[in-house]
């Protein structure tokens, strides 16, 4: 009898990275509004060591729960966030930015670091946002 590897079926970590591993990206616009933030109790927030202000969220999902990561156009990193499931991080997204949120967008399968292309996606597309 064939073992489940040799009859073509993946575990562990093949299988997360194969199939259920989800990588997506969306830009960030300008925000209307004030600044969302979450300060615990009885330590209100210095605003210059405020993480800078998101120009991208970049989203990995690796199958046991999803990430939002945040970062400028320049590369700064703006914060992370655990969520149990993908769905619970889009929901996170769109409550922090709002209408600012642009369109999800899946990070191509043969991009290794998706980091760097999150940050590069977004500096190609709003380096020069205002000189219009």
């Amino acid at each position: 009898m064939l073992s489940d590897r040799a009859a073509g079926e993946r575990t562990g970590a093949d299988a997360v990275s194969e199939h259920t591993r989800k990588r997506v990206i969306a830009l960030v616009g300008v925000l209307s509004g004030g600044r969302w933030a979450t300060e615990t109790a009885g330590h209100p927030m210095d605003p210059a060591k405020m993480l800078p202000l998101a120009d991208v969220l970049l989203v990995v999902d690796d199958g046991e729960g999803a990430m939002v990561f945040r970062y400028t156009a320049h590369g700064e990193f703006g914060g992370d966030t655990y969520h149990e499931t993908l769905g619970a991080a889009y929901m996170q997204a769109r409550e922090e930015y709002g209408d600012a949120l642009g369109e999800w967008m899946d990070v191509p399968d043969e991009i290794t670091d998706a980091h760097a292309f999150a940050v590069a996606y977004a500096h190609d597309r709003l380096n020069g946002r205002g000189g219009w």
